[in-house]
């Protein structure tokens, strides 16, 4: 088989896997939605006021980018667990390209970030959320949210590499998450932060795909955010792809 086939095969695996334990995948799945209903409770009518346009339309996105990273955190652990149960010296046993088990590990969960994100707009739906810009750039704003998951997963398979315990990965990927998270400017403008802050806040990777995805959903700036947005995913990937690879063939 080439690497092609055993990448696809590979990520159906992990997709039946995942599809197999429904609890995760309520936990999954139900995340996001209920995040986008609390903030948008909590900070609906603060930050709509404060803003042109609709909370939701700027909520959304910043919602579904964040599933995406935080979804890096169960590729972590899925990982180091397949790594502690033996199940990856198996494929090496096989006739299997070392390359295809880290390819078919990413391919899976993006397909799993899609199916999260289209669920959680389809939610958002519910509360206002809308693409005004046609089908093309509906389609682009899936694009960028895939775009933006690929540097969590090979960061995430990098830490399910070094890592001692399930413990040690879920550590390492959650709190940067998390600020990347509460130091972005979906949850409220980057004029509502500290001067001190605000560069920071510009430079998050979430704030810029989170404008990317604003741009193409509801209209505004699109080429520099997706392009930064870009660059940060080609140079994350450029340091953590090759490492992984190199990692794992030691192992």
């Amino acid at each position: 088989m080439n690497t092609l086939t055993e990448t696809g095969l590979l990520a159906g695996r992990n997709l039946r896997r995942f599809f197999k334990t429904p609890q995760l995948v309520a936990d999954t799945v139900m995340f996001p939605v209920i995040l986008l209903f609390l903030m948008l409770l909590v900070f609906g009518e603060l930050v709509g006021a404060a803003t042109r346009g609709a909370y939701i339309d700027r909520l959304a996105p910043v919602i579904i980018l964040f599933s995406a990273a935080y979804g890096a955190v169960g590729t972590g652990i899925g990982f180091h667990t397949d790594l502690r149960s033996g199940l990856v010296d198996r494929f090496r046993a096989m006739d299997i390209g070392r390359l295809s088990v880290l390819t078919g590990r990413l391919a899976g969960d993006l397909v799993r970030v899609l199916i999260v994100a289209v669920v959680t707009t389809a939610v958002a739906y519910l509360a206002g959320f809308r693409f005004t810009q046609g089908p093309l750039a509906a389609l682009a704003f899936f694009g960028v949210v895939l775009l933006f998951a690929s540097m969590f997963l090979w960061l995430a398979m990098v830490v399910a590499l070094t890592a001692s315990s399930e413990q040690a990965v879920s550590g390492a990927l959650n709190t940067p998450v998390t600020l990347l998270l509460f130091l972005s400017s979906g949850f409220v403008p980057l004029e509502q932060f500290p001067g001190f802050l605000q560069p920071i806040v510009r430079a998050n990777p979430l704030s810029l795909g989170g404008d990317a995805l604003v741009g193409l959903s509801q209209g505004g700036p699109v080429a520099a955010p997706v392009l930064f947005t870009l660059a940060w995913t080609v140079v994350v990937t450029a340091i953590s792809a090759p490492l992984c690879v190199r990692l794992y063939r030691r192992r």
